[in-house]
């Protein structure tokens, strides 16, 4: 809300008309009239509005503060007319849950307040003198400019004026405002990516502080989506930030990931890093995807269609997949910070330069494995499986193929759906070294090697309904879609996986 008045300003009437039931915090800001300026002493100053103007523009600039710090009320009035030395000539009051976005808030008020704001400003000197202050054009568009912010790094030949106009067009995503995904975001914002989406649905906790360098002890409780963006947009004014305040699922995976330059998997739980790999396979869309456990992580850059293996090829090499496992169920667990901090600066920097054009072969390529403990780096071939049910066999399918939807309604079904579908067999996925427990057998379950395309077309030709099922429901479903790209119309995954597959590996 935003007033202009010719009477004086009463701050603790304004402060009881911002006090909210559910803030916790509020914080205000007091701008009084001083008796000098650039050396000369003043003896009043005088505020001039075009009131239509400034009430609309005012109104916007709060609608704007309230709509980029979600949670924030933010009220201030603004004086017109004649004050005298000590008055105060503009009060800006912020009410939210946390003081830390609350201050914020307050000072990107402030600031935009102060320069887009239609009132003009006229000085009195004792000597009778008068003259207007920061009326000019040039004193009005005074401020950080993006070619001054950006000027270091666009002066790079890699990226130059044409490189940082490309940054300036990207959408962005990032799945995950964990240890990974705030130095990733800090980075992605001090390039310049013009629009940055962060998605989180979690609540910053104590024991998040050591590693995920966005946020303070002033944040505890709030949600890591909106206060990271808070945090974001106070270091870089040319950035537009954006918080989903919500769980990534393979309900929303499609829409989500849907037109972004490129996506950064910053999770920390194994089932999600797959179904965040199949929409960006699905879309098209490049993958940065980082895992971190204790000391030790893993880098990879997924992109269909550029010759290296997937994430479903991958975990068939158990040397690398057994990290992978560790990391990518990590939640909870023993972290060592600098090593999140480590990957998650390298997502960023595997985001832009595909921004950039600056991405070779070997970036889609190869796993890199990082150790701080010990300070090695390892880098390592990462081959196609001819026999992916993603990769191998998808890769040649029009994108069209890899919806949820047919003609013949939905592929991959929730277990209200499977009820509803009536009478169908179930088809037990097994990975190397999975096996299905007492359980499972008992039911009748049937049984397939992941790769074994010829019996899973085998059982779809014998008629009747069959549900594919995997240990966590993302590799089912891309042969679904794949069984009914080649016509058959019968075939469903599991949308829940199955709790009946274990791993049956020998333990070392």
């Amino acid at each position: 809300m935003f007033e202009l008045t010719d009477h004086p300003i009463d701050s603790a009437t304004l402060r009881a008309r911002l006090t909210r039931p559910e803030a916790g915090a509020c914080v205000v800001f007091e701008g009084w009239v001083r008796n000098h300026h650039l050396g000369q002493p003043v003896r009043e100053l005088h505020y001039e509005a075009f009131d239509v103007m400034a009430k609309l523009e005012g109104n916007s600039i709060i609608a704007e503060i309230e709509q980029r710090f979600p949670g924030c009320a933010v009220f201030c009035v603004h004086r017109t007319g004649a004050l005298r030395v000590g008055e105060l000539a503009v009060w800006i009051g912020v009410a939210s849950a946390h003081r830390g976005i609350a201050f914020q808030a307050c000072r990107h008020a402030i600031e935009e307040i102060k320069r887009r704001l239609p009132i003009w400003k006229k000085e009195f000197h004792p000597d009778g003198a008068a003259e207007w202050v920061n009326c000019s054009a040039e004193a009005m568009a005074r401020g950080p400019q993006p070619a001054d912010y950006y000027a270091r790094q666009a002066g790079l030949p890699e990226v130059g004026g044409a490189g940082q106009e490309a940054l300036s067009q990207a959408r962005v995503l990032i799945v995950g405002m964990g240890g990974l995904g705030c130095p990733a975001a800090l980075y992605l914002t001090g390039a310049g990516v013009g629009h940055l989406t962060v998605m989180d649905s979690g609540k910053v906790e104590l024991s998040n502080l050591h590693r995920q360098i966005l946020f303070t002890i002033d944040d505890l409780g709030a949600s890591k989506a909106e206060a990271a963006v808070a945090a974001l947009r106070m270091r870089n004014p040319f950035v537009q930030a954006e918080a989903v305040n919500a769980e990534f699922t393979a309900h929303n995976a499609r829409a989500v990931v849907a037109g972004r330059t490129v996506v950064l998997d910053c999770t920390d739980n194994f089932a999600t890093r797959f179904v965040l790999h199949d929409a960006c396979f699905s879309a098209g869309v490049p993958l940065v995807q980082a895992a971190v456990h204790r000391f030790e992580g893993t880098l990879d850059v997924f992109h269909r269609g550029s010759g290296g293996g997937c994430l479903h090829c991958l975990r068939q090499n158990r040397g690398i997949g057994e990290l992978d496992s560790a990391a990518g169920n990590c939640a909870g667990g023993a972290v060592f910070g600098p090593a999140v901090g480590v990957l998650g600066t390298m997502q960023a920097g595997e985001a832009l330069k595909i921004i950039l054009g600056q991405a070779n072969a070997g970036t889609y390529r190869r796993t890199r494995l990082i150790n701080l403990l010990d300070s090695s780096l390892l880098s390592i071939t990462r081959e196609a499986d001819p026999g992916c049910p993603v990769c191998g066999e998808l890769d040649a399918i029009a994108p069209a193929a890899l919806s949820n939807n047919s003609a013949d309604g939905p592929i991959v079904l929730d277990p209200e759906q499977i009820i509803a579908l009536g009478k169908a067999r179930t088809v037990a996925l097994l990975a190397p070294g999975e096996q299905l427990d007492s359980a499972g057998m008992a039911s009748g379950m049937l049984t397939a090697a992941m790769g074994d395309l010829a019996r899973l077309r085998e059982l779809a030709h014998e008629g009747g309904n069959i549900i594919l099922a995997c240990r966590y429901a993302v590799r089912s479903a891309a042969l679904a879609r794949l069984l009914r790209a080649e016509g058959c119309t019968g075939v469903y995954a599991s949308a829940t996986g199955s709790p009946a597959i274990i791993d049956g590996s020998p333990k070392k």
